[in-house]
């Protein structure tokens, strides 16, 4: 058996740490466990990745990708202004709903997705605090509003629920 080098041994840790959290792990947090500089943590990650580790990156921190924790998986597209942002993710969160990414079709770029992994009304809070404070813009605001949600529900009930409000509150894009 071959000796793992020192950056091996950490890259295997740093995937431990990930596959065992509930939660996404900051990079700072992943820095501070393993001793290294947050640099090392990015260089880390962009190698895993790499050898085709499913690790993925958000506001929040780091999650390992294939969390399949068997709550349903599920494709909600909606369409909306930015001031119905919030209410959209409150709809989804309120159910115990992780919103884990929102994806627009670019003309010229094709498919472009942003991991967000919002499970609570703070995550809510936070990112709204970063649309705010930044002037940022939403990806769907590439596609006039138009966006689709990869979300992970606690039960199928959840689902059917919350599709339910977001098409009652003239969110939800229905497909013809």
């Amino acid at each position: 058996m071959v000796a793992q080098t020192p950056s091996e041994q950490r890259r295997s840790s740093l995937v431990a740490i990930l596959r065992d959290a509930d939660a996404p792990v900051t990079g700072t947090d992943l820095s501070g466990a393993l001793g290294v500089s947050r640099q090392a943590v990015v260089n880390d990650v962009a190698i895993l990745r790499a050898m085709g580790e499913p690790i993925l990156g958000s506001p929040r921190g780091y999650v390992f990708g294939d969390h399949a924790d068997g709550r349903p998986l599920s494709t909600i597209a909606c369409k909306h202004d930015r001031a119905t942002s919030r209410r959209e993710t409150e709809i989804l969160v309120d159910r115990g709903i992780a919103i884990l990414d929102v994806v627009v079709e670019h003309p010229l770029y094709g498919e472009v997705q942003a991991n967000l992994f919002i499970e609570s009304r703070s995550d809510i809070d936070r990112y709204m605090e970063i649309l705010e404070s930044e002037g940022s813009q939403p990806l769907s605001a590439l596609t006039a509003g138009v966006h689709i949600h990869h979300v992970r529900a606690p039960n199928a009930d959840a689902l059917e629920a919350a599709k339910r409000e977001l098409a009652e509150a003239g969110i939800l894009l229905e497909v013809d």
